[in-house]
């Protein structure tokens, strides 16, 4: 089973959103980190939907979800204690304390969903497990062996406190000890019907955890609840989380994109620095939120499920394999046109195909698959900077740099300022020209420059 832990450090973005979902608990973190990536539309839709409600949740009422937090924070993974309760263990003080702090939070959390009419989840009834670990209905999450549990005990402890015997104070208190050690039994006899009930509640609590930090996100981000669809994947303003705010933190202006897939390949050309690679992984990115049941960083989108992505955009790990770019490149190519035969769903997004090796071969490459994409049906967007790619198939442009717009010098850093980042459909094979004007625009050398003006 592939979870979500598996792809935060590997697919681009991803850890930027990891790192701002506000679970409250470590349980919540767990569940989060396992959640398994979704193929199924039911599954996706009712994941979807739970968001969506909790999102309307937290608008209407504001005061309850402050006191959801909360308790969410106190809130521990108690699941090998309870393992230990099934296996008919004997639980020491430091667990049946775990659960008893777990049976308030419980409780507490139900009290406040009858309150509001909460029913995202079920949360079975705590009140007698909290009688057995609370008898003097203190109320209060700590646990020992309370004089309540047995009338010998407070007798004993009050003899211990009392005398000034140590042989008789050691005799009595290994006579408490006993006693104690039979309370501890009897407790985790009576409370072991009650562990599946606990369990239950746990795992309801870490996914209402999930939960209210996926909507609290899509809250803070603007992100959309996306819609199911059926071969086609389409956003409006379509947005990178983390390339958004670095761009704006830094004075930048951050351009959101439309764009439109089907089960074809669709071919982009612009200038380096263009946005294509940055277009890539926010495609990525989105598709991977999706099927995590994340809302997703856009204006609006209907998003195709698929059974895998393939992101093949740079080579920072070739080196480590022992690989050269072109060999790391073209056998995850080679995955690609393997896995496109078996019919299965996929997203394949690649960056500069065949960019390492010589103009004559790298074409026919990109034009070789670019043929495979179409022959078997494949979700595909392949951005290139060669010109001539015949195959017949959906072409767009980035519009590229606004000249007319430069009313000062710029640098790389202020460069996206003065870039219109809408691709727009072309018939053409011709990649546009734009090296030479960005090369000037940043004072690269004169004479240099002439000479491949001549050339």
């Amino acid at each position: 089973m592939r979870t979500f832990k598996q792809f935060v450090g590997t697919v681009n973005g991803l850890a930027y959103v990891y790192e701002n979902v506000k679970v409250c608990s470590s349980l919540g973190k767990s569940s989060l980190l396992n959640q398994s990536y979704m193929t199924d539309s039911n599954e996706l839709e009712a994941e979807f939907g739970h968001i969506e409600r909790h999102i309307q949740f937290r608008k209407s009422h504001t005061v309850e979800v402050v006191e959801l937090v909360r308790q969410l924070h106190e809130l521990n993974d108690i699941s090998q204690t309870l393992q230990n309760l099934q296996k008919l263990q004997v639980l020491d003080d430091i667990e049946l304390f775990e659960i008893k702090k777990f049976a308030f939070i419980s409780q507490r959390i139900a009290d406040l969903m009858d309150r509001t009419g909460y029913r995202e989840i079920s949360l079975y009834p705590m009140d007698r497990v909290i009688r057995m670990l609370d008898p003097e209905e203190s109320r209060i999450a700590h646990f020992y062996i309370y004089s309540a549990y047995d009338p010998r005990l407070a007798e004993l402890r009050k003899k211990i406190l009392q005398t000034e015997d140590p042989a008789e104070g050691e005799r009595l208190t290994w006579e408490a000890s006993k006693i104690e050690d039979g309370i501890r039994q009897r407790l985790s006899e009576s409370l072991q019907p009650y562990g599946q009930n606990l369990s239950h509640n746990l795992q309801q609590l870490a996914q209402l955890d999930v939960w209210n930090a996926k909507a609290q996100l899509a809250l803070e981000w603007g992100l959309c609840r996306p819609v199911i669809s059926e071969g086609v994947t389409e956003y409006r303003n379509l947005f990178q989380p983390e390339v958004k705010s670095v761009t704006e933190s830094n004075g930048g202006r951050y351009q959101p994109v439309d764009f439109r897939l089907t089960a074809a390949p669709c071919l982009i050309t612009g200038a380096n620095m263009s946005g294509k690679t940055v277009l890539l992984k926010s495609l990525a990115l989105a598709q991977y939120l999706f099927q995590f049941g994340f809302f997703i960083p856009a204006e609006e989108a209907r998003i195709c499920p698929v059974e895998e992505i393939f992101c093949v955009i740079d080579d920072r790990q070739t080196e480590q394999r022992g690989l050269s770019s072109f060999a790391a490149e073209m056998l995850s190519v080679n995955e690609i046109i393997c896995q496109s035969k078996q019919k299965k769903r996929l997203l394949v997004l690649v960056d500069e195909l065949a960019r390492t090796t010589n103009p004559d071969e790298g074409r026919r490459l990109v034009n070789a698959f670019v043929t495979l994409m179409e022959r078997y049906h494949v979700m595909s967007v392949i951005t290139t900077h060669y010109s001539g790619i015949p195959f017949p198939c959906r072409r767009l442009r980035v519009k590229g740099l606004e000249t007319d717009r430069i009313t000062s010098d710029i640098t790389p850093h202020t460069l996206s300022r003065y870039m219109d980042y809408t691709l727009v459909e072309t018939s053409s094979d011709e990649v546009p020209a734009e090296a030479l004007t960005i090369a000037r625009i940043f004072h690269v050398d004169n004479e240099f420059l002439e000479l491949a003006e001549q050339n």
